[in-house]
């Protein structure tokens, strides 16, 4: 997947080779934190030469897809001045293109408070927040998507409390990609600076319900302003890694 021609759809603009996809913007109703008003859609861009996103890290496959699957720990996110942001998930397409459904877990230092969420999304609407599940650093978190019919089931389930969500959606995007991602989110527009968070084991990874036999090459560092934030480490088995925060 490395060399492969990465191209960049929808709203498109070039920086020093960088292909940035950009979703709709979003409103406040798809708030995380209603309080802050911040509005979060999922989105990649990717350097040709190398696998880096402004926003992604983590590892990404492309083929064909009807479900995936991730079990990662919620990690602890380090408060302080200002605010920024993570999230950690398991996606189907956006990648290739501008649509995305995915599934995951928010973790954000907003001014010096740690918040935490568990989520969902369709681009281009902003996240749905999941508010039947309370969400602690440590937790242990599957996420799934899976295809029937014409319709996908999103469901999310914290492993340390035995609660799970579930709601099933239709979704219409080539299923040509699946992700395995930490992310900095963009929030009201603008990608976020990525929060300082504790290292993120993902393991049991499946697509189509087999080992995705991941390699170095999948693998995309969040880099920023010539920063690297957010690395994953070489594949175990094919189908786990971890994440670290290096800023």
């Amino acid at each position: 997947m490395g060399n492969k021609s990465l191209r960049a759809v929808a709203a498109v603009g070039f920086t020093a080779g960088l292909a940035l996809i950009v979703a709709p913007a979003a409103n406040g109703s798809g708030s995380v934190h209603s309080a802050t008003a911040n509005a979060r859609d999922h989105v990649i861009s990717h350097t040709r030469s190398a696998q880096q996103s402004s926003n992604w890290s983590g590892y990404a496959e492309t083929g064909s897809y009807t479900s995936a699957t991730a079990t990662w720990n919620v990690p602890t996110v380090t408060t302080g001045s200002g605010s920024q942001y993570s999230s950690d998930w398991v996606g189907i397409d956006g990648y290739n293109n501008s649509n995305l459904i995915q599934t995951g877990t928010e973790q954000d230092n907003i001014n010096g408070t740690a918040e935490y969420q568990a989520w969902w999304e369709i681009l281009p609407a902003a996240e749905t927040p999941i508010s039947s599940l309370t969400i602690h650093p440590g937790d242990s978190i599957t996420g799934s998507l899976t295809k029937s019919s014409s319709k996908w089931t999103i469901k999310l389930t914290d492993n340390t409390t035995g609660k799970s969500y579930s709601i099933s959606k239709s979704y219409s995007g080539p299923a040509d990609s699946v992700e395995y991602i930490q992310e900095a989110p963009e929030v009201n527009g603008s990608i976020a600076k990525p929060a300082d968070i504790s290292k993120v084991t993902f393991s049991g990874l499946t697509e189509n319900g087999s080992n995705p036999n991941l390699t170095s090459s999948d693998a995309i560092d969040l880099v920023q302003n010539g920063t690297t934030y957010y690395t994953p480490s070489a594949p175990s088995g094919g189908n786990s890694f971890s994440d670290s925060y290096t800023g």
